[in-house]
C-alpha cells in the first residue's frame, strides 16, 4: 500500500515525494518497476499500431527505459552540475522514476475519440513531474530545473530517434536478409 501511496502522489505532483524518492536509496527497486511497467505498457501501445510490431515493442521499450530513464538522468546530473545541483545519478535515477508514474494515465488513451487526450496529459504531466523531480533532487530552484529538463530532454529525444533509426535499419536490413 506504501507504494501505491508514493504512486498517488507522483501523479498529484507532490515535490516531497520526489526529494523522499532522490534521498531514500529503498526506492531504487521502486522506481525500476515503475519505470519498467510504464515502458512495458508503451511499448504494447506502440507495438499494436505497428507494421513491425516485435520491432516497434523493443525500440520503444529500449528508449524508455535505457534512454527516457537513465540517459536522462545521467544527462540531468551533468546539466544540473554545471547549475551547482546537489544530487548523485542514483538519486536522480531513483526521482525521475517516480517522475513517469503519471504515464499510466496514458492507459487510457485506447478509448475512441479522447483517448489522446490521456496520452497527452500523461506526457505532460510525466514531463512536469519531471522538472519537480530534477528540482528536488538536484535541490535548486525551478528556473534551474527547467533548463536543466529541458536541456536533458532535448538530448534525450535526439538519442531515441537515433536509436529508433538504428533498430529500425537493423530490422529492414534483417528483413532483408531472408
Amino acid at each position: 500500500m506504501e507504494m501505491l501511496d508514493r504512486l498517488i502522489r507522483a501523479v498529484r505532483l507532490d515535490p516531497r515525494l520526489y526529494r523522499e524518492a532522490a534521498e531514500t536509496e529503498a526506492y531504487t527497486t521502486e522506481a525500476f518497476l515503475i519505470v519498467l511497467v510504464t515502458a512495458m505498457f508503451s511499448a504494447i501501445g506502440t507495438a499494436v499500431a505497428a507494421n513491425r510490431p516485435l520491432v516497434a515493442f523493443i525500440t520503444q521499450a529500449v528508449n524508455s527505459v535505457l534512454v527516457g530513464w537513465v540517459v536522462w538522468a545521467v544527462v540531468a546530473y551533468v546539466v544540473g552540475a554545471m547549475f551547482g545541483g546537489q544530487s548523485t545519478v542514483n538519486e536522480l535515477l531513483r526521482a525521475l522514476g517516480y517522475a513517469t508514474a503519471p504515464r499510466f494515465i496514458g492507459l487510457l488513451g485506447f478509448i475512441p475519440c479522447v483517448g489522446w487526450l490521456f496520452v497527452l496529459a500523461a506526457w505532460l504531466i510525466s514531463l512536469a513531474a519531471g522538472v519537480l523531480a530534477i528540482r528536488e533532487a538536484m535541490e535548486f530552484d525551478t528556473v534551474k530545473a527547467l533548463i536543466t529538463a529541458g536541456i536533458g530532454w532535448v538530448i534525450t529525444v535526439i538519442i531515441a530517434i537515433i536509436l529508433g533509426l538504428i533498430f529500425g535499419g537493423l530490422a529492414t536490413l534483417g528483413r532483408a536478409a531472408f
